[in-house]
């Protein structure tokens, strides 16, 4: 199974993020536009965007297989920073919110599908040997 290949470019100070999937449009940062003290982050962002969409689409398709009826899944995530024993800065943690609005009659699918994703996704659980993943998942009933 291969992954898709991401191209990154980076010409003076507009960086190109090709993703080579007809999904996502490639993502151009021109820092150019950018105070040099607002630059930082972008990595960061991304790899919480990149454990975040995993999450919420394998959670999902887990609710979709049992028949859930929800109308949305939206997350937030953020990274714990510190520091190695060299002191160079490293993700030291990835923490997912996660909320479900759906149907309060769909209670027992949705405590099924929240013991499944506490083993994570694809890429969460990818990371879980050298990062510490925390996932606070919940719903919000519509009744």
């Amino acid at each position: 199974m291969s992954a898709p290949i991401v191209k990154y470019s980076r010409k003076g100070n507009v960086h190109t993020i090709d993703f080579g999937i007809p999904a996502i449009d490639n993502i151009i940062i021109d820092y150019d536009k950018i105070p040099e003290e607002q630059r930082a982050g972008l990595a960061k962002s991304l790899l919480s965007a990149a454990n975040l969409a995993c999450y919420i689409a394998t959670l999902g398709s887990a609710l979709t297989a049992r028949g859930a009826n929800f109308t949305e899944i939206e997350g937030i995530a953020n990274i714990d920073l510190g520091h190695n024993e060299n002191k160079q800065a490293r993700v030291t943690g990835i923490n997912l919110d996660v909320k479900v609005a759906m149907d309060g009659e769909d209670d027992s699918i949705f405590e099924r599908c929240q013991k499944i994703m506490k083993n994570g996704c694809l890429v969460t659980g990818s990371v879980h040997e050298g990062i510490h993943m925390t996932y606070k998942l919940e719903a919000e009933y519509d009744d």
